[in-house]
């Protein structure tokens, strides 16, 4: 055999070698890169995740606990007996408009977190679907015609509406007291989405008997709070106690 053919035909053999290695090298380069993008992508998720759960516990657990206080007061210790049936001028109006604004302030917070949280895939991590349920659970209980009377019920686009309301300040953080009671007395629109729950307020401060809406929407928000302060760093249990 002529050696120069000979030597072109091992020249070509290994030519052909080198771009079949190279290809295939090129496609597991191609796969690792994509399983890299993915796992970014899937980190920068979590990131994000851990990131805005960070940012909005602390003010939903807030804004919970001081809801499940007024609730505890007002069934466990006659709140609304003490200071607006029989309490003067000042002490009605305060019973009356902080109990309008701790309400309020939770479905506000509720807001706040719903509008971050669309945009983030959830997807298994149990945590961020058991911070749902929680909240669809307090919903729930504000929402239900299960009651026997219709004082603190507020159907869901009205949650929605009043939470929306609350945090219309545009600075991600809902509106504080002073500046609630500010919007009550001078603009009408904002005082008559309240009239509605002020009007149970005023209900439930002549009212004796039993208040199963507000013993369970305080045990409820009490399971929110255990399970976004597990550990009690916030609230020792002391000032934990559930209606019965």
């Amino acid at each position: 055999m002529n050696t120069e053919l000979v030597v072109a035909s091992l020249s070509g053999a290994v030519a052909l070698s080198s771009i079949l290695v190279s290809a295939r090298f090129s496609r597991k380069q191609t796969v690792l890169a994509a399983q890299l993008e993915q796992q970014g992508a899937a980190q920068s998720k979590l990131a994000e995740h851990q990131d805005l759960m960070s940012q909005r516990r602390d003010p939903l657990l807030w804004a919970a606990f001081d809801f499940q206080s007024r609730l505890f007061n007002i069934v466990d210790r006659d709140f609304l007996n003490v200071y607006y049936t029989h309490g003067h001028d000042r002490d009605r109006d305060y019973a009356l408009r902080s109990t309008l604004h701790v309400a309020g302030e939770y479905l506000g917070q509720v807001e706040l977190l719903r509008r971050r949280i669309q945009f983030l895939d959830l997807g298994n991590r149990e945590s961020s679907r058991t911070v749902v349920r929680h909240l669809t659970a307090i919903s729930n209980v504000l929402n239900s015609d299960g009651y026997d009377d219709p004082h603190f019920r507020i159907f869901r686009s009205n949650q929605r509406a009043l939470g929306e309301l609350l945090t219309s300040g545009g600075d991600d953080q809902c509106l504080g007291y002073a500046e609630f009671c500010r919007r009550l007395d001078t603009d009408p629109d904002f005082a008559s989405w309240f009239e509605p729950l002020a009007d149970s307020v005023r209900r439930l401060a002549s009212r004796t008997g039993p208040h199963p809406r507000l013993v369970a929407l305080q045990i409820a928000l009490m399971n929110l709070i255990d399970f976004l302060d597990p550990d009690a760093d916030r609230f020792p249990d002391h000032r934990r106690s559930r209606l019965a």
